[in-house]
This record gives C-alpha cells, structure tokens and sequence, in this order.
C-alpha cells in the first residue's frame, strides 16, 4: 500500500528541478504506529527531492501546498529538514 497521496515538479531559483510528494496521514498498525505515537510526522508530511538526490522532509505541512506557486513552494523546502541517506536516516528515525 503507497502512502503516496500527491505529488508535483517545480523547479527553483537556480534551476535544480525537485519534486515533492505528500505522504498521506499513515494510518499504521503495530510497531509503526508505536514509532510515529507522538512523532510530528503522525498527521502526514511531504518530501522533497532534487533531481541531484538530495532529500528533505516537512512536517507540518500547509494545507493549501498543492496550488502554491513554485516559489512558495520552494520557501518552503528551503524551510525543511534534510534528510540524510538511508543508514543514517534509519539511524536517526
């Protein structure tokens, strides 16, 4: 099951295309749902990624993301977390 529940292209100020997806209020059971309990990222977040790999990592998110104009958006990408590569990110988590 995808959590997946949007996802659009924009492309920044200094022309490094990103795409962004929504991650949907995950609705979990068992050791999942004991990991995001109290975590910020329970109501959902979106993740922002580069077309050069970088990853980041907004939660809360605004409602309103999907009609925001590229540069709001990009505000706020700029205002989210990166998110390191997999072992460390797992490490963090």
């Amino acid at each position: 099951m995808s959590l997946v529940a949007y996802s659009r292209t924009f492309v920044d100020t200094v022309g490094l295309e990103w795409t962004v997806r929504e991650i949907a209020s995950p609705s979990l059971s068992g050791a999942m749902a004991k990991v995001l309990e109290s975590d910020r990222r329970k109501g959902g977040w979106l993740v922002f990624e580069s077309a050069e790999g970088e990853k980041r990592r907004l939660s809360p998110y605004p409602p309103d993301w999907r009609t925001m104009s590229a540069f709001e958006i990009e505000r706020w990408c700029m205002k989210a977390t990166r998110v390191p590569p997999g072992p460390a990110r797992r490490a963090e988590d």
